[in-house]
């Protein structure tokens, strides 16, 4: 089975080097590097491999038309897309080669915030721990989960994605919709920083939310805790009380995250009456905090 990775970097800097190397020093077949940017790594133009093609972006046109722009050239049976910010273990790529199966359309992993020191990054922490309770338990229950960050997925699954936020909900949500099954690694982990501007934190919640949004009005669910809250009120209780009994939290922190959660939420379905792009994503600002 031939590997593809596609990493999107735009202004990540040094940070994209963590990823790319992760790759490289697997037995991945190609890598596309879709980057660009005011802040660009030197170090990329000094990387060689023949199996590194470097697409460099001038214009800033979002995720999915990145994607769509080199889709055709791609050549492994599995496709791996990756945010340029994380960090993981090289033998990740092979477990999860390991995990396709004959009816396995999507694989997805845990993603742990690297940074929780402070209040900001303590609440996006747990909102990382909620959203990895409910993939285990969603997915221990034979449901469709989705991830971002990390995603590996059949290369037929990527033609034709419209222009979405969300496209590893999209991705994810097609697979289920044509027989496929959705494995999530729970005991695997990739590492990605988390805002620690609780601006920025509540931008980032917005534009996902706003995502979700785009995803129920093809008439998909996502499966998320705000949607299920209405949908499958007593699925959404049977998480949210697992997750009170069986993960670190305080009413501080879970305070706050839903707070976040519920003003972003407002904003992203105003951000739909008003026509507003997120396709763009405001960049986050790692080096300041709370």
């Amino acid at each position: 089975m031939k590997k593809t990775a596609v990493i999107f970097s735009y202004n990540d800097g040094d940070l994209v080097l963590s990823p790319l190397k992760s790759v490289l020093e697997s037995d991945i077949d190609q890598v596309f590097l879709l980057y660009g940017g005011e802040n660009v790594s030197p170090e990329i133009e000094k990387i060689e491999d023949m199996r590194l093609l470097k697409v460099l972006e001038k214009e800033r046109k979002g995720k999915v038309s990145a994607l769509m722009s080199i889709v055709p050239n791609i050549g492994g049976d599995i496709v791996f897309l990756l945010s340029g910010d994380i960090t993981f273990d090289h033998l990740l790529i092979k477990k999860c080669e390991d995990s396709f199966e004959g009816t396995t359309g999507v694989v997805t992993v845990r993603v742990s915030p690297s940074n929780s020191s402070h209040y900001t990054e303590k609440v996006a922490s747990l909102m990382w721990e909620m959203h990895d309770l409910q993939l285990s338990y969603l997915s221990g229950s034979g449901k469709n989960v989705h991830g971002g960050e990390f995603i590996c997925a059949r290369k037929e699954l990527l033609f034709d994605i419209p222009e979405v936020v969300n496209e590893d909900a999209y991705i994810c949500i097609r697979a289920s919709k044509a027989g496929l099954s959705v494995v999530y690694l729970g005991d695997e982990n990739v590492r990605n920083m988390v805002p620690s501007n609780p601006m920025d934190l509540f931008q980032q919640r917005r534009r996902v939310n706003y995502g979700h949004i785009e995803i129920r009005k093809i008439g998909w669910d996502p499966m998320i805790m705000d949607t299920l809250m209405f949908s499958d009120t007593s699925l959404f209780l049977r998480i949210f009380i697992k997750f009170l009994k069986e993960r670190k939290w305080n009413l501080l922190t879970l305070s706050g995250a839903i707070w976040i959660e519920i003003v972003s939420n407002i904003s992203a379905r105003m951000d739909l009456m008003l026509g507003k792009d997120h396709k763009r994503w405001t960049m986050v600002r790692r080096s300041n905090h709370s």
